[in-house]
């Protein structure tokens, strides 16, 4: 008589998230608490990194301006929710395109502002079109017809820093599309020791 050896069935599990993620993840998080920091900032009349301009809150007249800042609040809360999702266990139980989705969303949003933005000043401090890509001029934009480089410089770094936060997301991404959904568990059978035969006298 021999005895039988039991195998367990393998386990799956969610993976824990590399560090490379979590460390992209928590910097993407810091982007938003200071990009966010700033918003409100001059929501409450601050006028530091915003140049010379008086008005730093645009007016909400008509209901596109109403429907504008309603989704750019909308962006503000998913910006700050993402980065959490993508590397926390919570996440893990959401599904993969919806996070990969707003990820990317994100930063082909930001990146699009930025360099839109960075482009902007080259052409029109160039001199290759006098009113920009947006066909605006200075006073219009700035309500100055000869900027300081205080303005500028603050502009600059307006741009710099939303294309940040674009590669940022960008990494995220990445980074998360390359991550392990789960991990499995192989069990070894339990020993059981030398197996004895009996003989028959």
């Amino acid at each position: 008589m021999t005895a039988a050896h039991k195998t367990r069935t393998a386990g799956t599990g969610p993976a824990a998230p590399p560090d490379t993620l979590r460390t992209v993840c928590h910097t993407t998080f810091a982007w938003v608490i200071v990009f966010t920091a700033f918003h409100l900032y001059w929501y409450l009349g601050g006028t530091f990194g915003f140049g010379d301009a008086s008005a730093t809150v645009p007016q909400t007249k008509t209901v596109g301006d109403w429907v504008s800042a309603a989704v750019i609040s909308v962006m503000f809360l998913a910006g700050a929710f993402v980065p959490f999702a993508l590397h926390r266990s919570w996440g893990r139980t959401l599904p993969r395109w919806v996070l990969h989705c707003c990820t990317w969303t994100g930063a082909i949003l930001l990146i699009m502002r930025g360099t839109a933005g960075v482009l902007d000043s080259v052409v029109r401090h160039t001199g290759l079109l006098e009113n920009g890509l947006t066909g605006l001029s200075e006073e219009q934009i700035s309500g100055d017809t000869d900027p300081t480089g205080y303005t500028e410089w603050s502009t600059t770094a307006t741009d710099l820093y939303f294309v940040t936060g674009g590669l940022l997301f960008t990494i995220a991404a990445l980074r998360h599309r390359r991550s392990p959904t789960t991990t499995t568990t192989r069990h070894r059978p339990p020993h059981r020791g030398p197996v004895r035969r009996l003989r028959r006298a």
